[in-house]
């Protein structure tokens, strides 16, 4: 039974991307300095009201050069937690799916 478990997810990752479980540091970097510019700040003061949390993107940093340090396994399965995390808070939030109503 643990044979068929198995296979399922590697089946699953199959259609992933080859780079889902990989982290660049330096994309990350970047993506952290970009959150922080004027430009950007000052979008989303215009937008939201509030400025722009960039804690995500340092986060995704730190994560990536955890990575760095560790396994390739244990890097993979880091990350792997970092996605499910991920996905969890994008269902929590709301989406655009939300301000439609399902016709009759």
């Amino acid at each position: 039974m643990e044979d068929s478990s198995l296979n399922t997810k590697t089946e699953h990752e199959a259609h992933l991307p080859h780079d889902y479980y990989t982290c660049k540091a330096s994309h990350a970097f970047d993506q952290w300095f970009a959150c922080l510019t004027v430009g950007r700040q000052l979008s989303s003061y215009y937008r939201y009201g509030k400025k722009s949390d960039c804690s995500k993107h340092w986060k995704k940093y730190k994560l990536c050069m955890q990575m760095k340090l560790r396994s390739e396994e244990s890097g993979k399965a880091l990350m792997r937690e970092y996605r499910e995390e991920e996905n969890k808070q994008r269902m929590s939030q709301p989406n655009v799916l939300d301000v439609w109503t399902l016709r009759e």
